[in-house]
């Protein structure tokens, strides 16, 4: 049977929230001590690997997106919904870089510019991690526990790497422990709010605009990250960075078989 909606079972989509968001991508930042004892060389590819990793989720988010169109009510536009979001998440981004620019906001030097790009990083994973929200509150709402189960276990194993993702920009830095967690909850936080969603008022339309939101944003924190893979001769791709790629795509790709399996 369906639970019953009611304070101890939202206090339950809270935890679950915080099991497979907050807690994993935290774990995630603890990289960040030896982070800060790599050479130059390793923060490339290093960034290479959050930008496969963002590659991998972006991807992720417009396939999942899609499927959960295609199986809703088409009133809305069904898989339109998705690329609509895609832009419309790509644009409101991009207006907050240059919000951000035009208050000098990376004027301040490296320390601000690498925590100028985590953040972006973590709005851009919070995002998608809104949409596996959505997906764990529908679950159990519908009284499919075990699905619900398999859906928090994998991922919180899969978003354990996303930590590494919001961390990467700032490993020449030394930001407090409270922009640190401050960083962790933007990321993270927003899969409590999706299973509050996803546990009360499921609809296909809505998943599928928030999914592609998702995916924009990401897109859009490539954009930013992608200057600063680049080696001394200039190039984006090259064979190091390319591996970083191809790593960041395999492991999300790995871990994601936990949740499909």
């Amino acid at each position: 049977m369906s639970p019953e909606a009611g304070a101890d079972f939202y206090g339950l989509m809270a935890l679950l929230g915080t099991y497979v968001g907050v807690i994993p991508v935290l774990l995630g930042m603890l990289w960040l001590p030896l982070l800060r004892r790599s050479s130059p060389i390793v923060l490339r590819v290093l960034m290479a690997f959050t930008i496969g990793l963002l590659l991998f989720l972006a991807i992720d988010a417009l396939l999942e997106g899609t499927e959960v169109a295609s199986v809703g009510s088409q009133a809305f536009g069904g898989a339109s919904l998705v690329y609509l979001g895609a832009v419309i998440g790509y644009l409101v981004l991009s207006g907050v870089d240059v919000y951000m620019r035009s208050r000098g906001e990376k004027a301040e030097g490296r320390k601000a510019s690498g925590l100028y790009l985590a953040l972006l990083v973590a709005i851009g994973i919070g995002l998608h991690n809104l949409g596996e929200g959505l997906a764990i509150g529908a679950a159990y709402a519908g009284g499919a526990l075990a699905l619900g189960a398999l859906l928090v276990i994998g991922f919180a194993v899969h978003n354990t790497t996303e930590g590494l993702a919001v961390v990467a920009p700032i490993a020449k830095n030394r930001p407090s422990l409270l922009r640190l967690v401050g960083l962790g909850l933007i990321a993270g936080a927003p899969a409590i709010i999706g299973a509050w969603i996803g546990a009360s008022a499921f609809n296909g339309s809505l998943v599928a605009f928030l999914l592609g939101v998702g995916a924009g944003a990401i897109a859009q924190v490539i954009v930013q990250l992608a200057p600063f893979i680049r080696d001394e001769a200039g190039r984006y791709l090259y064979p190091k960075s390319a591996a970083g790629l191809v790593a960041g795509i395999g492991v999300l790709y790995l871990t994601s078989l936990l949740i499909t399996a």
